[in-house]
């Protein structure tokens, strides 16, 4: 018997509820005091097309998937026929035979299917067959040993708002699938969900720690053009936002949204947008005006596979070169990476005090597989923010005439005053400009305006966030990746080192100004370097090796189907480079490393 520890994948239709069902079942999980980590995997259509919803859970904090389903709910076929190969050996299937039979070519012998009439069931003795899937809640339930209580309250919230018969019948669905297993379930499914204290904890997605982050910093303006995934974070800016004195705008594209957020920026309000790849190259030129002109901005990029309209609700990394490049002429940006729900808050909180001390365009750098899974995590600490808007003059000071914008100092940072400061009135003009806004090409001024903007990108190094180091720092075996990333490769580290194999792992937070020192350091330091990402042309291993030369130890690990990876796949690919390893240290033995501060110069070190 496997006790708290499942991963359960919910198919069928878009728009038959499987995502709805899902979402529920995690909540459920999550009130038993177990950690959760969720994953959708949907077509970009409304209604139609095969869709997935993944639920990890267990006693120990995971930030991906496993590398096997434990059991799967199918409300149709082609859900057992796409996913019956991911299905761990002993693991279950609970599909509804309805109107569909299950054929000898899915079928496993390793694997024990509950067929179940779930629309029949619904039609027949509830008289609505839309509450199947609420019947499903009541099988599983009963063949893990959940508490049917926690189901069913659960239920009866969702559906309160649209009546008692509503609620009235999806508990009786509940009942229902309970008590269809007790008459004809006889094959214990082999898992047991033991509750346990629920704790202080939070479960959400990764797009609403973002917007908690712009709010709790002190965002109070968004304009935004709705584009998955990063939509979420408009809806919730905008659920959210007014109550405490925010505007949030739904602009008619992507061109009117970075140029209203940079308009309210230059008005003096912490201001940001959110969009995905197509929508950030309609913004490219934008971003290029708040860079010269100074102006803080905050961009989330909720990052999706491309080219063009691609696959808009599938994950990918392959953003990154467009962020840090884009855009013609040369601007000082930054952008940060977080790799886990708590992490998306925290740093988006970090985005607007860079955003706004250094005078800079800053991009959170999300994905998919993150900014639209949900996690459980620690309450978020909103008493430890901190805003610091930097050399912002709200208040006089200056004297007209005199004030000069874009003023020379040894940090590349002038003073900046909003419209309405009395003295402050000043040009802020998107051709090159002199200190004081007035436009010229004069090329002693180029020069030193040039020097002046990047110079920031050095200035604001020390404040930057920290790449984190995971496992043995001795290690001679070694990972660099960013994003979503960070759960897959943290738990490969963690079954490596069952098979004896000592890893360390470089999470990299901020991916532009590149931590150069840090990554220096750690990858001549080690035997082998396998760098993971989600894309197929290797564009963090290409930076990498921008800093740091020629580095025949450097292995990639890409993945580029719209799929985030499982650890199995990143630990097949260490092993069977491993495998042609010619000396003990080459194979991943423990070695004593050049030094602390140069294996890992300026790294924070975290416990998993």
């Amino acid at each position: 018997m496997i006790t708290n520890n499942i991963e359960v994948l919910f198919g069928g239709q878009a728009g038959d509820g499987s995502l709805t069902t899902g979402d529920l079942i995690a909540t459920a999980f999550k009130r038993m005091g177990l950690e959760l980590y969720t994953y959708k995997d949907f077509p970009s259509r409304i209604r139609g097309g095969h869709t997935n919803y993944v639920i990890r859970a267990g006693e120990h904090r995971h930030y991906g998937l496993a590398d096997y389903v434990d059991a799967m709910v199918a409300f149709d076929l082609e859900c057992v026929e796409r996913h019956i190969q991911e299905i761990r050996p002993h693991g279950f299937v609970i599909f509804d035979n309805s109107t569909e039979k299950l054929t000898d070519a899915v079928r496993r012998p390793d694997v024990t299917f509950y067929e179940v009439p779930l629309a029949k069931i619904a039609k027949e003795q509830l008289g609505l067959e839309l509450v199947r899937n609420t019947i499903s809640m009541g099988v599983l339930a009963a063949l893990v040993g959940m508490d049917p209580q926690i189901v069913r309250t659960l239920v009866t919230k969702q559906y309160e708002r649209k009546g008692e018969k509503v609620v009235a019948q999806n508990v009786a669905a509940i009942d229902a699938g309970e008590q269809y297993v007790r008459e004809h379930c006889t094959t214990p499914s082999g898992y047991d969900l033991v509750a346990r204290p629920d704790g202080d904890r939070l479960l959400m997605m990764g797009n609403d720690a973002i917007g908690y982050g712009a709010l709790v910093a002190g965002c109070r303006f968004m304009a935004g053009y709705p584009i998955t995934p990063a939509t979420d974070v408009l809806e919730w800016m905008a659920r959210h936002a007014p109550k405490y004195g925010g505007v949030v705008v739904q602009a008619e594209d992507e061109l009117a949204a970075i140029n209203m957020t940079i308009g309210a920026s230059f008005a003096g309000v912490r201001s940001m947008t959110a969009t995905s790849g197509p929508g950030q190259a309609l913004m490219t030129e934008g971003i290029g005006l708040a860079g010269v002109v100074e102006t803080p901005i905050v961009v989330i990029e909720c990052a999706r596979a491309g080219p063009s309209t691609g696959m808009p609700t599938k994950t990918e990394q392959s953003n990154l070169n467009h962020l840090i490049f884009s855009g013609h002429g040369e601007i000082p940006r930054v952008v940060l990476a977080p790799g886990t729900v708590e992490e998306s808050f925290y740093l988006t909180v970090a985005a607007f005090n860079l955003a706004e001390k250094y005078q800079v365009p800053v991009f959170v750098l999300s994905e998919q597989a993150l900014c639209q899974s949900k996690e459980t995590t620690p309450r978020l600490e909103f008493g430890s923010v901190t805003v610091d808007r930097g050399k912002l003059i709200r208040n006089g000071g200056v004297t007209f005439g005199e004030y000069k914008r874009f003023a020379f100092s040894e940090d590349g940072v002038s003073p900046r005053v909003i419209p309405g400061v009395d003295g402050g009135m000043h040009l802020a003009p998107g051709s090159e400009h002199s200190d004081g806004g007035v436009i010229t090409e004069d090329a002693t001024n180029r020069r030193r305006m040039m020097e002046k903007r990047m110079h920031k990108l050095e200035s604001m190094r020390p404040e930057l966030p920290r790449p984190n180091l995971l496992g043995d720092p001795k290690a001679v075996v070694a990972f660099i990746g960013y994003g979503s990333n960070r759960g897959p490769i943290a738990e490969t580290q963690d079954r490596l080192h069952a098979d004896g194999i000592a890893t360390r792992f470089l999470q990299l937070r901020t991916l532009w100004p590149f931590p150069e020192e840090e990554v220096r350091a750690f990858v001549h330091s080690a035997a082998h370097v396998f760098v993971v990402e989600n894309n197929i042309t290797g564009q963090l291993e290409r930076l990498i090796r921008y800093v740091t030369g020629p580095l025949p130890h450097m292995h990639p690990v890409r993945k580029y189907d719209g799929r985030p990876f499982r650890p199995i796949e990143i630990i097949d690919a260490v092993k069977k480079v491993l495998a042609s390893a010619t000396s003990p240290t080459e194979k991943g033995a423990s070695v004593t490393p050049v030094g602390p501060e140069k294996t890992a110069a300026g790294v924070r070190s975290v416990a998993r």
